[in-house]
């Protein structure tokens, strides 16, 4: 878990005036990305296009948040970067009625594997407020985030809408592609249950 907590320590030790500096330069370098991925959905002539570029520019927004954390005191606790994501969740749901809550305990991670989970956990609730919720329906989408033993953590996404059929599903189209692959890079066992909604829990190394 060092891994995560040292270069913050090193950066909490820096001069102020650097630290802003570099604070500065990461922040114009991920707007530039966010601005040149939502131009080209803008000008993207199929829906398929437009709706990828979309995902890329949500992805990128999640990032951007991630590093601002890490730029931050106290930023390898990742229960911190959720709170953050968890407030453009609730814009992101903005005269939708679905709710977003969070429940987390402090949780240093591995440098390595904290964005990967920020990508995971943005993709499982990013589906959960897409499909889970059709038309003007309500509902509630979960997110915890907790210590099982002492060295195993669990993160997970949970809603309360339609669910789907696994065997049905268009994997790519879901995103589970992308959160199975990511799972796998922070040695996390996935899983996925239906029972009206949608349980998405990780288990993974910190």
């Amino acid at each position: 878990m060092e891994g995560f907590r040292a270069p913050v320590a090193q950066i909490d030790g820096e001069d102020p005036t650097r630290l802003a500096e570099v604070r500065h330069k990461v922040a114009n370098l991920f707007q530039l990305l966010s601005t040149l991925t939502r131009l080209r959905a803008q000008r993207a002539e199929g829906g398929e296009t437009r709706r990828q570029m979309n995902w890329l520019l949500d992805n990128i927004q999640a990032l951007a948040l991630l590093h601002h954390r890490v730029l931050r005191p106290g930023g390898g606790d990742f229960a911190l970067c959720l709170t953050d994501m968890a407030d453009q969740w609730r814009r992101r749901c903005d005269g939708r009625r679905i709710t977003i809550e969070l429940v987390s305990e402090p949780l240093v991670v591995q440098e390595s594997h904290a964005a990967a989970l920020t990508l995971i956990v943005n993709e499982l609730v990013a589906n959960a407020t897409t499909h889970g919720f059709p038309g003007d329906r309500a509902g509630a989408v979960k997110v915890t985030l907790a210590r099982i033993g002492a060295d195993r953590a669990a993160l997970s996404v949970i809603d309360n809408g339609v669910g789907y059929d696994p065997a049905a599903a268009d994997g790519s189209r879901l995103g589970l592609w992308l959160v199975k692959g990511l799972a796998a890079q922070v040695r996390g066992q996935l899983t996925i249950s239906i029972d009206g909604g949608v349980t998405s829990r990780l288990e993974f190394d910190p």
